[in-house]
């Protein structure tokens, strides 16, 4: 089994890293194997919207999200991390979400998920400063 731990906050050793390294740790000792990208290390544009994907489920931007397509991919189950600014995910991990349309457009437009049939699940971690009521509703949707 291989879990993909996605580290969204810019700041290192921040609270959310540490989170999100308890939780890996944790699935490593499960006997898990397990791998954590650096959002804020990577170049990743935004999505432009140019229907790129459209066509064969393939992003028209080329940049270091190609590597986290490949590791969303082989993962079993994903865990992303992510502090909330302005009661959203940060714009890394918002732009690497957006990227994702292109994972999405393969399954539920092309209908192209091959003989992958794992049931794979995800978790969302995520820590914030301010008391708001709110504060995790933009993450959540």
């Amino acid at each position: 089994m291989k879990v993909l731990g996605i580290m969204g906050s810019p700041r290192r050793q921040s609270n959310t890293e540490i989170l999100l390294d308890k939780a890996l740790e944790g699935a490593g000792q499960a006997g898990a194997e397990v791998e954590k990208v650096l959002v804020s290390k990577l170049k990743i544009s935004p999505c432009v919207e140019d229907y790129g994907c459209l066509k064969a489920g393939e992003c028209s931007i080329r940049d270091d999200m190609q590597l986290v397509y490949e590791k969303l991919l082989e993962a079993d189950h994903v865990i992303l991390a992510s502090p909330i600014f302005f009661y959203g995910i940060t714009a890394q991990a918002k732009a690497l979400v957006d990227r994702c349309q292109a994972l999405w457009v393969r399954r539920y437009v092309l209908k192209t998920r091959g003989e992958d049939k794992r049931v794979r699940r995800g978790i969302f971690i995520s820590v914030g400063a301010t008391r708001g009521e709110k504060l995790f509703d933009g993450a959540v949707l």
